[in-house]
């Protein structure tokens, strides 16, 4: 199963999802485990494990959360497994967050990074630090009570500021992959979804921009359309794909976000004059 989050949640108007000028909060609780969940974050997200516990696949390693850690994830795609806790309970809240908010908090508490490293996923355990412990349970509680959005910013700073502390050098780390693409945060978020996109509407659906707002974006940072620079996304994937995969053409034109092999054929010949077997082909 696919989700696009926290776009899901938005959509399908979840109760327990609250929103805190442009940050969003899910107080999630679940009884069904769930294995190998595509999910396709398209903002960060700061996922703290309250009750069982969280596997996030990835291509190195497999990195388990579990109750009383804590998680950053940068926007990008991740395979996620939950798993329940003998009386099959799994329970986390879930901060969603932009490059914006990121930029505001570094601003306003002075954050300076000395660093070049990139880690997208950081985890922190704060189990066994009662300040840390003690700011996560005042966290749930103002949400609970539905405090005022002011008061629940300063906690998730708080919570920010408590991981810097604990581990100054794997937050630098994960702050300078926010960085890093916040100049080119929409293209990124597209291009790892090229294969959900096919219409105007699934992009503005995914970056969640109007679409006036889409085609001046596109405009500034290419000089092209929305639709023109996707069909060269979509090119361009497929060529690597050719080139450094043993993927057959029906898969490629699936991942490339093509609906039949025969439209991706088509528009591979017409851009490369060769068909994709005929460039794979040539390429050995």
């Amino acid at each position: 199963m696919t989700y696009i989050v926290p776009n899901y949640f938005i959509e399908n108007n979840y109760k327990n999802l609250t929103k805190i000028d442009t940050l969003l909060c899910l107080n999630y609780i679940t009884k069904t485990q769930n294995d190998f969940v595509d999910a396709r974050n398209t903002m960060h997200s700061m996922n703290i494990l309250l009750e069982g516990s969280k596997v996030i696949h990835t291509k190195n390693q497999d990195i388990t959360i579990k109750a009383q850690e804590l998680c950053f994830l940068s926007q990008n795609n991740y395979y996620m497994s939950e798993r329940m806790t003998k009386d099959s309970r799994y329970k986390s809240m879930i901060l969603y967050f932009d490059d914006a908010f990121v930029l505001s908090f570094m601003k306003k508490y002075n954050v300076v990074l000395k660093t070049n490293k990139e880690q997208g996923v950081f985890k922190v355990s704060y189990h066994k630090d009662r300040l840390f412990l003690t700011n996560i349970t005042l966290f749930e509680e103002y949400l609970e009570k539905k405090l005022a959005p002011e008061l629940l910013k300063l906690k998730i700073e708080e919570i920010f500021l408590h991981t810097m502390r604990m581990n100054p050098q794997g937050f630098s780390n994960f702050l300078n992959t926010i960085i890093n693409k916040t100049d080119e945060r929409t293209l990124h978020i597209l291009e790892s979804n090229i294969d959900l996109i096919e219409t105007l509407g699934d992009m503005c659906s995914l970056t969640r921009l109007t679409p006036n707002k889409l085609r001046r974006y596109i405009k500034n940072h290419t000089n092209t359309t929305p639709k023109l620079w996707i069909d060269s996304k979509r090119l361009q994937k497929a060529k690597l794909l050719l080139k450094n995969s043993d993927k057959n053409i029906s898969e490629i034109a699936t991942e490339c976000g093509y609906t039949t092999p025969s439209w991706f054929i088509s528009q591979f010949k017409k851009e490369y004059t060769k068909t994709p077997k005929e460039f794979r082909e040539q390429k050995r």
